[in-house]
């Protein structure tokens, strides 16, 4: 025997100031008229129970991924704090002798300039100067 929707409509209203009523939607059984009829809901129920089967499977498949995810970060390695102060000691070490290096320049510069300002005015210093410098 197959189901089929149909509808069913209200008795019409006694006051007509009332809007009408949304006709009622239900099941009603319908004998199957034909073999062909049969096998058509036998195919629609084996799809639906081959759907239900495949969801569950799905399912079942999500949770073992997220539990293999949540498996997979908790093995990483993630820095400890030792790493922190070490990375942190080396970045120290690093601008203490950019530091260094800095005065050290700045020194030799201070030299030059010293020794150039005490030189006659009429030394030329183009050829000594890089020739990007568009002098």
């Amino acid at each position: 025997m197959g189901w089929f929707r149909r509808s069913r409509t209200a008795p019409p209203p006694a006051e007509p100031a009332r809007p009408e009523p949304e006709p009622e939607h239900a099941l009603v059984a319908v004998p199957p008229a034909s073999p062909e009829l049969v096998r058509t809901e036998r195919a629609l129920q084996m799809l639906a129970t081959q759907s239900a089967q495949l969801h569950a499977s799905i399912v079942q498949l999500e949770h073992r991924v997220d539990s293999m995810s949540e498996t997979l970060l908790g093995q990483i390695d993630r820095p400890s704090y030792d790493d922190m102060v070490e990375a942190r000691l080396q970045t120290a070490k690093v601008a203490a002798e950019l530091s260094r290096l800095e005065i050290n320049i700045a020194a030799r510069i201070d030299a030059v300039r010293a020794d150039v300002v005490g030189a006659p005015a009429e030394i030329d210093l183009r050829h000594a100067t890089p020739a990007d410098t568009g002098w």
